[in-house]
C-alpha cells in the first residue's frame, strides 16, 4: 500500500465517531494535500549490524527496555541522544569530554534551560556512554570526566492538614473523595494507581500488591478511613469496568494520569488550595510518616524507593521537627 495512502487510513481509524460524509471530506483533503509529496516510512526495527550512530541509540534504548526501564523514561532518553549525535557528527569512539562539555553548554545558553534540567541531560549522557564502554563499542567512556553540575534543590512542601481538609471537602462525590484519600494513604504514584482493578485490595488487611518503576512488586497498605471511602465508593458504582477507578459517566472508562491529574487540579482551584498535584500527595505522606518517626528506610520502601537519597528529597522537615528528634534521642 502506498505510504501516502496508509497514513490517511490510520487518521480515519481514529475517528470512528465521525459521520460518513466528514469521513469522506477528510479522505479527500488528505490525499489531495498528500499527492505532491513523497513519503516514506520511517523503519524503527533494531538491526543488529546497525552500527551508526542513530543505530547505537535505538541499540541502548531496546537494552534498557529489556532492563525494565519505564516508557517514561525511554520517552526522555531517545530525543536527548538523538540531539546530541546530530550535533556531534563524528563517530561515537571518537567522541572526547571536551565534545560534551560544549554540547551542554551550548544546549544550556540557546533552550535557557536550569541547571537540574541540564543535569538530567548530563546523567541521561552518562548511561548512554557508560553503556557504549560497557558493551565495548568505545574505548574510553568521555562522559566520566564531565562532572555532576550543581543547582539549587528546592524543597517542595507538602500539604498541610488544613490543605487536606479543604481538598475533602470541595469533593462533591464519592469518587473524588476515595481518590484523594487514596493519592495520600497509599503513596502510590499516579501510574500505579490507575494500573489497579477493584479486585486488587484486600479489604481485611487493607493492603495490596502493585507492580512499580522497572516492573518491581511491592506492598502498599490503606487507613482505615482510606479504605472506608473507597468501599462506600465501589459500592456505590453501578458500572462493570474492572478498574479501581473509573469515570463517573458512561462509558465510564478507567481514568487516566491525565485523568486524575484533571480531577486534583480542578479540585485545588474549589478549594482554593495552590499548587495541587497527584505527586505531592505522594510527597506529603513520606514527611508525615518522618515526622512521626518512621525510619527512613520504611519509608523508602512504601514509596518502592531504591536509593535513599531520592527519599530524602521527597522529606521535608522544619528545623522544630529535627529539634524534637534531637532532643527525644538524647534526653
Amino acid at each position: 500500500m502506498d505510504v501516502r495512502a496508509k497514513i490517511v487510513d490510520q487518521v480515519l481509524e481514529s475517528l470512528p465517531e465521525l459521520s460518513a460524509d466528514i469521513r469522506e471530506r477528510i479522505e479527500r483533503t488528505l490525499l489531495t494535500s498528500l499527492q505532491g509529496y513523497e513519503v516514506q516510512e520511517r523503519c524503527t526495527e533494531v538491526a543488529v549490524h546497525d552500527n551508526t550512530n542513530m543505530g547505537l541509540v535505538r541499540k541502548f534504548i531496546a537494552t534498557k527496555k529489556l532492563e525494565g526501564k519505564s516508557e517514561r523514561t525511554l520517552r526522555r532518553y531517545q530525543p536527548e541522544l538523538e540531539k546530541l549525535v546530530y550535533f556531534l557528527d563524528k563517530k561515537l569512539y571518537e567522541v572526547s569530554s571536551y565534545d560534551l562539555r560544549l554540547y551542554l553548554s551550548l544546549y544550556k545558553e540557546q533552550r535557557k534551560i536550569s541547571n537540574r534540567t541540564l543535569e538530567n541531560m548530563r546523567k541521561t549522557i552518562s548511561t548512554f556512554f557508560g553503556w557504549l564502554h560497557d558493551e565495548g563499542l568505545i574505548g574510553q567512556n568521555p562522559a566520566r570526566a564531565v562532572k555532576q553540575i550543581k543547582y539549587d534543590k528546592i524543597v517542595r512542601k507538602p500539604f498541610s492538614s488544613v490543605d487536606r481538609e479543604k481538598l475533602k471537602n470541595a469533593c462533591c462525590c464519592l469518587r473524588d473523595l476515595a481518590l484523594t484519600e487514596f493519592l495520600y494513604a497509599s503513596g502510590l504514584r499516579v501510574s500505579e494507581i490507575i494500573s489497579l482493578d477493584r479486585t486488587s485490595i484486600d479489604f481485611i488487611t487493607r493492603e495490596a500488591t502493585v507492580i512499580g518503576k522497572g516492573g518491581k512488586e511491592r506492598r502498599f497498605y490503606l487507613s482505615e478511613v482510606c479504605a472506608e471511602y473507597l468501599r462506600q465508593y465501589l459500592n456505590s458504582r453501578i458500572d462493570d469496568n474492572p478498574a479501581l477507578f473509573a469515570g463517573v459517566k458512561a462509558p465510564y472508562r478507567r481514568l487516566t494520569k491525565e485523568g486524575v491529574e484533571y480531577i486534583v487540579k480542578d479540585l485545588g482551584k474549589k478549594a482554593g488550595v495552590s499548587n495541587v498535584h497527584p505527586h505531592r500527595f505522594r510527597r506529603t505522606l513520606a514527611t508525615d510518616l518522618v515526622r512521626k518517626g518512621v525510619p527512613i528506610q520504611d519509608v523508602a520502601q512504601i514509596l518502592g524507593h531504591s536509593d535513599l537519597r531520592t527519599t530524602q528529597v521527597y522529606v521535608a522537615l522544619d528545623q522544630s521537627t529535627v529539634k524534637y528528634h534531637y532532643s527525644q534521642a538524647v534526653a
